[in-house]
């Protein structure tokens, strides 16, 4: 990526989990039991292979007429949240490698905000969690737009509360769904995965860690 284009960047905006936060054992554990709670008998590597990297919206519609569920919309969402409440509740979540020490430098030169597809309660109960909501004017989560990722609204929410264009924002993202969400926005996105095996050919920079995007942002 040409240093000019970054020499552009007036705000920051960050996805959450796997970003910022590592919390994937609460997630995978809020799924099994939330599978479990529904009586649906599918392994996690089957559940991965046929949902991941679709809305949630559209995998509880498929789960309902998979699996033939005395359940309406919604249902599955709401013991899902209910369930990862609990569990962040009693158990701790770390920040993944750098992130403090990239957010403490981002904060004095950018307004930052988060642009999560998680719930709001969820998405408060990790920053408090980890000490990291002082660094965040803005905080966007799934229920403040019509649509998640992969579709544009969180990132163009997020760049509009701060008050920029998103052509004028970077954005940080971990899969495949929130770099296409932030492309789509219109943001410059820098993924640092944290799973393999997906595509982030659409991400303007592909880092190892946020300790890289430390490096090249500081050298600006």
């Amino acid at each position: 990526m040409p240093i000019h284009q970054l020499k552009k960047i007036k705000a920051v905006l960050f996805d959450l989990d796997g970003t910022l936060v590592e919390n994937g054992s609460i997630q995978k554990d809020a799924t099994r039991q939330t599978l479990d709670f529904f009586g649906i008998n599918i392994t996690m590597n089957e559940f991965t292979q046929k949902y991941s990297n679709k809305e949630y919206i559209q995998v509880e519609k498929e789960l309902i007429e998979d699996f033939r569920l005395n359940a309406k919309q919604g249902d599955i969402t709401n013991k899902r949240k209910e369930i990862v409440l609990r569990l962040l509740s009693t158990r701790e979540t770390k920040c993944t490698y750098f992130a403090k020490e990239l957010l403490q430098y981002l904060y004095k030169k950018y307004p930052l905000a988060i642009c999560s597809a998680g719930e709001r309660e969820e998405v408060y109960l990790k920053l408090k969690n980890n000490n990291l909501l002082k660094y965040f004017k803005k905080i966007v989560s799934a229920g403040d737009v019509e649509k998640s990722k992969p579709h544009p609204d969180i990132y163009l929410k997020g760049a509009f509360d701060l008050g920029f264009k998103t052509e004028k924002c970077l954005a940080f993202e971990d899969t495949t769904m929130g770099v296409l969400a932030a492309k789509r926005a219109g943001t410059l996105c820098f993924a640092v995965p944290s799973k393999g095996e997906e595509d982030f050919s659409l991400a303007d920079k592909v880092l190892d860690s946020l300790k890289d995007a430390y490096d090249i942002l500081k050298s600006i």
